[in-house]
């Protein structure tokens, strides 16, 4: 199992705009994560969603999917529950700055088929890349 703990990371944006974000996944997706293929969104009640999509890892694709709950305005839980890091957790707490909002994220993070230090890397890019594409959205979407 990996840890990994992140206090550094922010949007430029108010926590409004970073709750409109999160909603947007279901329908711009595909728009905000390019490289995730084959979206797919299901609302199971008010704050929980089940997401799966079909991403390229070592020249193959490969099927992940996750349950995503909001607890807003403090953040988001994901669970990842199929794909090469099922069994993972990650919370992002968000915390409102004015026009910025802090986020901070904690993970844990398991593989059945990566050794510790290669998933720690796979996992800081999971994390790196859905944070940057995320930052990237809310600055060319009108919210």
């Amino acid at each position: 199992m990996v840890h990994l703990h992140d206090e550094g990371s922010h949007f430029e944006v108010p926590i409004e705009q970073v709750w409109k974000l999160n909603e947007d996944h279901a329908t711009n997706g595909h728009k905000i994560h390019p490289n995730m293929k084959n979206q797919k969104y299901e609302m199971i009640n008010e704050t929980t969603t089940h997401f799966s999509w079909d991403t390229e890892m070592n020249g193959q694709m490969v099927h992940n999917k996750a349950k995503i709950t909001n607890y807003a305005p403090v953040g988001t839980v994901l669970e990842l529950v199929e794909g090469p890091m099922a069994g993972s957790t990650i919370f992002n707490f968000y915390t409102p700055k004015g026009n910025r909002t802090a986020v901070t994220v904690v993970g844990n993070f398991k593989s059945e088929m990566m050794p510790e230090e290669m998933l720690k890397q796979a996992a800081q890019q999971f994390l790196d890349t859905a944070h940057n594409e995320d930052k990237a959205y809310l600055q060319t979407a009108k919210m």
